[in-house]
């Protein structure tokens, strides 16, 4: 059964993941930190691998915006769908689901982690439909953006950073 310190423990995981994978990025952006990719190797439980072939990848401009791109992509949604996944669990778990469901936060968070968790599509269920528009911080998402990538003009880094900080504040003061 979890606890409140789990809650906790597992949300300063999730957030300390987004912040390394953005350290990643910026130091695979740094043309001296890719050049020792050449003679990198690591061990991670009796899987060994050379980087050398992640440098020679990253030679071409391209490849190497791409690939930190989806990085970056990945630790965002990482930080959302991981942080809403684990408070909501812990909510269920307490007998509070029913107060993080009405946060102001909530149903943009369910619907941002949905498109993020399957296909970076909004694709609205008629449950779905019923709730709409969000609205969270003054970002609406809408009925008309059905079958629409979520832009990140609408949703980037600093939206990610402040709904996983008011899910995380959700989750302190709840004691969850």
């Amino acid at each position: 059964m979890a606890n409140k310190d789990t809650c906790a423990q597992r949300l300063m995981t999730v957030q300390n993941n987004y912040l390394l994978g953005l350290a990643s990025v910026v130091l695979l952006r740094n043309d001296v930190t890719r050049q020792s990719l050449r003679t990198a190797e690591g061990d991670f439980g009796g899987f060994a691998i050379k980087f050398d072939e992640v440098e020679a990848y990253f030679a071409l401009p391209v490849q190497r915006e791409d690939s930190i791109r989806s990085l970056a992509l990945l630790h965002l949604s990482s930080l959302v769908k991981d942080g809403f996944e684990l408070t909501q669990h812990h909510a269920k778990v307490a007998n509070k689901l029913q107060q993080m469901r009405a946060e102001p936060w909530y149903q943009f968070a369910r619907m941002v982690r949905n498109c993020i968790a399957h296909s970076f599509l909004f694709e609205f269920r008629s449950y779905d439909l019923k709730l709409l528009p969000a609205t969270w911080r003054g970002i609406t998402i809408d009925a008309g953006m059905q079958s629409t990538e979520l832009p990140s003009s609408m949703f980037g880094w600093a939206q990610a950073w402040q709904l996983f900080v008011d899910i995380r504040t959700f989750a302190e003061q709840s004691k969850i």
